[in-house]
């Protein structure tokens, strides 16, 4: 956190407020992510911005002058680089519980899920998707994810998450797969990493989360009758599993 001064003068008296403010993705509290998060919508309002990333009233927020906001900006060089995070900063939210540090508890099946309708709700801009998207990631309080209630669950979303939530949910899950990208390197190749595309046959790169299926395909095979139990191995069991036959079809 890098502590700032701020300096205002108000009927002839001069006021001066310490405070402190976020230097990366993972200092920000859950009520500033969420400012963030609406600050990318139609409704932005920098002055709101500004008092929850410094902790100060709104009032205060709107004395400051153009050069204060100016120099605020330059230390916020952060939010234009997703840094890979491994944890969920907004850990619940209206009876939802976020995953665990690092994944850790979920299943691969929810986590093709997860990682599709997020794809899909951020290229098409879709709200249903995105409800669709935080139900399977954000579970309701002591309940196991499952592919039959993501209709249900999502329709729960969209009636209590505000818009904010829901980007806010999105972006914090941008820098979690950031992270497991730098895991698993070769499982989740960059689409301009060539020389890894060269040398990689089946199973599929999973690049991208419509690639999911295909993944899936290749690891169930044609042991169509457990196939439900590949869904619910742990993700990293399966993503060590795929990058192990990645490796070792790129030798052959």
């Amino acid at each position: 956190m890098k502590q700032i001064s701020l300096q205002y003068q108000l009927l002839g008296f001069k006021y001066n407020i310490g405070t402190s403010l976020p230097e990366s993705w993972s200092e920000l509290t859950p009520k500033q992510l969420i400012a963030v998060a609406k600050n990318h919508s139609v409704d932005a309002n920098e002055t709101l911005l500004l008092a929850a990333l410094l902790g100060i009233k709104e009032k205060h927020a709107r004395r400051m002058d153009d050069y204060q906001r100016f120099c605020i900006a330059r230390e916020l060089k952060f939010m234009q680089d997703f840094k890979p995070m491994y944890s969920f900063i907004i850990r619940a939210i209206k009876g939802l519980s976020a995953p665990r540090p690092r994944l850790e508890g979920m299943s691969f099946g929810q986590f093709m899920y997860v990682d599709t309708y997020h794809e899909v709700a951020v290229m098409a801009d879709d709200p249903a998707q995105l409800n669709k998207f935080v139900a399977c990631l954000y579970l309701p309080d002591g309940k196991p994810f499952d592919e039959k209630l993501i209709q249900v669950r999502a329709d729960r979303v969209a009636l209590f998450l505000l818009p904010e939530e829901k980007t806010a949910i999105s972006l914090n899950y941008r820098l979690v797969k950031e992270w497991i990208c730098k895991q698993y390197p070769i499982l989740f190749k960059t689409p301009s990493d060539d020389s890894v595309a060269a040398s990689v046959a089946e199973p599929v790169e999973a690049s991208r989360g419509s690639d999911w299926v295909k993944v899936y395909e290749s690891l169930v095979g044609e042991d169509i009758v457990n196939q439900q139990k590949y869904a619910e191995l742990p993700v990293h069991t399966v993503f060590r599993f795929l990058t192990q036959k990645l490796k070792e079809n790129a030798r052959r």
